[in-house]
Parts: C-alpha cells; structure tokens; sequence
C-alpha cells in the first residue's frame, strides 16, 4: 500500500462552492487515485469517518465556530466567505500524501450545519471516499434520491453538470464529478447535514429552478435538462 501511495500524483480538487477565487484546481488525473481507492486493504480510521446526519471525522453537526477552527486550525491557503446559506470555512488538507482536497464547513448563526468532505482523508463507516466509482455507492446505500445541478460547468469537474445522489433522512449526500477520459463519474464530494433538514447543494437552495431531480442513481442529466451533453 505505501508503495501505490508514493506514485500517486498530487491531486487538487475545485471546489465550485467559494468565493470569486476559487480555492483549488483539479491538476492531476483522478484515476491513479481511483485505484487506489478499489483497495480493499486501506485501514478505515474511526477519527476519520463520516457519519451521516452527524459528523465528519471529529467535526460535529451543531459544533460551534470556535469548536470547528479548534478542530481545524486555519492556515495561509484557508478561506472563508459569505453566500446565502451562511458561513463557509474551507479548510485544506495539505498534508494527505494522497492529494489534496478540501474540507467545507459550513455554519449558520456560528453553528456547523453542514459539512463538505472532497478528501480522502474522510471515509464512511463503508470505507466509501473521495474518487470511488458509483457502484460502491449503490450498492451500500439503497434508498438514495438523484438530483442535478444546472450551473455553468466547472472544467476542473468535467465540463458537465454535478450529479448528487441524497438520503435525506439520514443527512448524507454523495457529488460526482465527470472525468471525460474515461467517460465516467466518480466521487466528487461528500456531504452531512442533519436529517430532514435543509440541504445546500454547492451554495444553492433546492428550491432553486436550478436544482432538478433525476431518475434515482442516474449518473447524467436526461437531454430535456441537459440538451448538449454527448
């Protein structure tokens, strides 16, 4: 394992959620990484795992500001802003050999409601992480809802629109990303937020026109939405 660790390629992740500069840039393939994550030898760390409607390794729904910068101490290359759902944190985790990625907190009147793992420093109870194809996906979690987001496309992403797969009722959400040379998605982004609760897809509000459901487990938008994706 330490081995397939040293030549994997330093991974930096766009987050399409932040302020007018973006804190990161996909600059490497994510499939080296992808193989890396179809190992089923990887230890799973409980300080590291997502916990749906709950936590992100220590990080808790309803932690305050304090408790969350405590938790993760800003550094140089962390941001914060403002948008309509709230507060954003945006922590980098700078030091996973595996490639970085970001940490979002997001807080509302000083409280975490919603956390945003795009690293694989992050793992749920099922070792699912950042990079995992669908089908580990869909096949531990079987009650999941899709939706699409209609922004413009973030070339760093793919060029195409997110796909979220969602349980409301357990507060998990899972993001794909499109990665065009091998014309597939992979894990994106993992998201908590508390169950049956308001769920902010990338600084949208799903009440937004924006925001349109799909066939459950669909991995593209149909044509009617997406009229120009081949």
């Amino acid at each position: 394992m330490k081995a397939m660790t040293l030549i994997l390629p330093t991974v930096f992740f766009l987050s399409v959620s932040g302020p007018t500069t973006l804190p990161a840039v996909l600059s490497a393939k994510p499939s080296a990484a992808i193989i890396a994550q179809d190992s089923n030898a990887r230890p799973l760390n409980t300080e590291a795992t997502i916990e749906p409607g709950s936590r992100v390794g220590p990080l808790k729904l309803g932690d305050t500001r304090d408790r969350a910068l405590e938790l993760f101490p800003k550094k140089s290359e962390d941001q914060e802003w403002e948008n309509s759902c709230g507060t954003t944190l945006d922590w980098v985790d700078a030091e996973n050999p595996t490639g970085h990625g970001d940490l979002l907190i997001r807080l509302k009147k000083g409280k975490v409601f919603q956390i945003e793992s795009t690293t694989t420093r992050f793992h749920t109870a099922e070792g699912i992480t950042t990079f995992d194809h669908s089908e580990k996906i869909a096949s531990a979690y079987k009650d999941l809802r899709a939706f699409t987001l209609l922004t413009p496309p973030a070339p760093a992403l793919g060029d195409r629109p997110l796909v979220f797969w969602i349980d409301k009722k357990r507060g998990i959400a899972f993001t794909f990303a499109y990665y065009p040379q091998e014309h597939k998605r992979y894990l994106y982004k993992i998201t908590v937020f508390e169950p049956n609760k308001n769920f902010c897809p990338e600084e949208e509000t799903t009440s937004s026109p924006k925001w349109q459901s799909i066939p459950p487990y669909a991995l593209e938008p149909p044509p009617e939405l997406a009229p120009n994706l081949r």
